[in-house]
């Protein structure tokens, strides 16, 4: 049987990458240390707080639930800075979503900066409920960060690939979704921001509601947005392009599918990717020339690449071994 403390550790992310690995597949392996870990997600779902609660008050409510629950031979422990962490996850297929808790002292052991950092995996796409109840749809490859003042001070999120956020409104508490340079200013709305590291452009698209695109570098910079628009943020020049769009084209990732609108192969590929965890190899340089139109909803990879296959004229070999999946282009 597993360790019940190192489910527990990988639940809250008290963990290092390579155990976590390790731990990972164990789990998979054995059913009942599946349903253990199913009660500790919960459990940390239950006791995270956005309230500072006294410390006794969160270890003893963690001790009345936690024996109910678990083994008694299995004590879990958790740390007074955990109670900040506001976040219930509900993952779509293996939840490994990992939380990190940052920390800076100064003179002592009292944490004075806490980070919650919520990383979705490639293949995986994952919902986060926040402290103030909005709700987050996280894109494979894809990190949110929020500090322990989220919901109380600011709502500040600083992503890193792609969210879909439903913002509950706050006059006096605007969001702000901040990727590079690019500010995404909320009263209440749904959008989208579609901002991974490797493109050149940072895409936000507006559901309802109204946004304020800001520039943390350009003072005058500033574009109102209205639902049905996609603005376009170059990266390097600072520039945005503003139209109309079909909202849903750039939304319905969240639902699972996955929608191509005259797409460079070369995103293509980063796209696939992301979604199905995958390496490429592309040997046929003419590929990179085609651009891409399709919606797939539940199509397995190797229907997605039969379908690349048969419009855009290139030959593909997929590769499933040691547990990589690699796609190679002729």
């Amino acid at each position: 049987m597993i360790n019940p403390d190192h489910i527990f550790n990988m639940v809250t992310g008290n963990m290092e990458p390579e155990q976590k690995q390790a731990i990972c597949s164990e789990v998979k392996k054995d059913a009942e240390a599946k349903v253990l870990f199913k009660k500790a997600k919960l459990t940390w779902a239950l006791m995270s707080s956005s309230k500072r609660a006294p410390d006794y008050k969160i270890e003893a409510s963690y001790r009345s639930v936690h024996e109910r629950i678990f083994p008694r031979k299995s004590i879990f422990r958790i740390h007074p800075y955990l109670r900040y962490a506001a976040v219930l996850v509900l993952a779509i297929g293996i939840p490994l979503l990992t939380f990190f808790l940052g920390r800076q002292n100064k003179g002592g052991f009292e944490p004075t900066v806490r980070y919650t950092n919520v990383v979705a995996d490639k293949g995986q796409i994952s919902k986060v409920i926040l402290p103030d109840s909005s709700v987050v749809w996280l894109n494979s490859g894809t990190t949110l960060t929020y500090d322990h003042n989220y919901g109380l001070k600011n709502r500040e999120l600083k992503l890193e690939g792609e969210a879909y956020v439903v913002a509950n409104k706050n006059k006096d508490l605007p969001m702000i979704v901040a990727s590079d340079n690019l500010k995404v200013r909320v009263m209440g709305t749904r959008f989208n921001v579609d901002a991974y590291s490797e493109e050149e452009c940072i895409k936000v698209t507006l559901e309802t509601g109204q946004i304020e695109l800001l520039n943390s570098t350009v003072k005058r910079f500033r574009v109102q947005m209205k639902p049905g628009q996609m603005a376009e943020f170059m990266r390097r020049t600072g520039n945005v392009d503003v139209r109309d769009v079909r909202s849903q084209n750039y939304t319905n990732w969240k639902n699972g599918e996955l929608v191509f609108i005259d797409t460079p192969m070369d995103e293509v590929i980063r796209r696939l990717e992301r979604k199905f965890d995958i390496e490429t190899e592309v040997r046929n340089r003419n590929f990179y020339k085609s651009v891409f139109n399709a919606t797939f909803k539940s199509e397995s990879l190797k229907e997605i690449l039969d379908y690349i296959q048969y419009s855009c004229a290139v030959n593909y070999q997929l590769i499933r071994e040691k547990g990589t999946t690699r796609v190679i282009f002729k």
